[in-house]
């Protein structure tokens, strides 16, 4: 059973969130495929996407009852795979204590910098950032990014329109990408992204 049009799929959702596990394998193995790919380009493992995937697809599963208020189901795989991915990729470097994957992305008169930088120490530059950006933009930041809040929640919250939200996101995300690369880090933007996963 392949999931063909927009009405087909919104079914699908609502068999879903009714516990349905045959519709819920329907969703899994139509949307394995990209995701798979996708999960894939950032752990370079296919092994880690395979699990990556899997507990992306249990956390969907546990909170099914959201997918009721889902408009875009794509989109919000694709939020679940990339927190996955995040947490690993904050695992492996953690481990590993070097940035072996955006070690090439950095100018050579930082290597030496980018070979001691860990995960920690980037958290804490982007920590600094974060309580340097205005009252209004942490607000939003930390509503989005802490508590896990959406635009149009954090809106409501703030009593802001979601086009304000979402401006402040991508503000701070400039805000945040000027602090590291006055420390010498460019190599990590692609992680920064995650910290800022337009909802």
């Amino acid at each position: 059973m392949a999931i063909g049009r927009i009405e087909d799929e919104h079914k699908l959702i609502e068999r879903i969130v009714g516990g349905d596990e045959q519709a819920f394998s329907v969703l899994f193995f139509n949307y394995l495929p990209v995701l798979q790919i996708f999960a894939t380009k950032f752990t370079k493992s296919d092994d880690a996407a395979e699990e990556i995937i899997q507990d992306a697809f249990l956390r969907v599963w546990l909170n099914r009852d959201k997918l009721a208020e889902i408009e875009n189901v794509r989109a919000y795989l694709y939020k679940y795979v990339s927190n996955e991915c995040l947490s690993y990729l904050r695992k492996k470097l953690k481990e590993d204590k070097v940035i072996d994957a955006f070690t090439n992305k950095q100018p050579s008169s930082h290597n030496s910098t980018s070979e001691e930088i860990n995960l920690n120490e980037i958290t804490k530059i982007i920590s600094v950032a974060v309580e340097k950006l205005p009252e209004q933009r942490k607000n939003i930041y930390q509503l989005s990014r802490r508590d896990g809040k959406s635009i149009p929640e954090i809106a409501e919250i703030l009593n802001i329109s979601p086009n304000t939200v979402k401006n402040a996101l991508v503000i701070s995300l400039k805000s945040i990408r000027l602090h590291l690369n006055q420390h010498g880090i460019t190599f990590v933007f692609p992680l920064i992204l995650f910290f800022f996963k337009i909802k």
